[in-house]
């Protein structure tokens, strides 16, 4: 049996494949695998090169996410007015 809050879903973020490709390059950017070991570069903010570019690939997801939920996430307004 569903619960009650899963039945007034109308679009997922899940069903639309291109933000899956959005996200698999997001995450493969801030997983630090193609840089050379012991590679440091040029500092940023503090940060070798690689940290700094690991940081900005975690914050560029987490707005990611907070668009897809806001814009892809859409549910009907009868289980909002329901509950309150």
């Amino acid at each position: 049996m569903e619960h009650r809050s899963f039945t007034s879903i109308r679009s997922e973020p899940r069903k639309v494949r291109w933000i899956w490709l959005v996200y698999l390059a997001l995450y493969a950017v801030a997983i630090p695998w193609y840089w050379p070991d012991e590679y440091v570069g040029p500092i940023v903010l503090g940060f070798p090169l690689w940290v700094a570019t690991t940081l900005l690939a975690i914050l560029a997801l987490a707005i990611w996410t907070t668009f897809v939920i806001h814009r892809f996430w859409l549910v009907d307004d009868e289980g909002d007015q329901a509950d309150g």
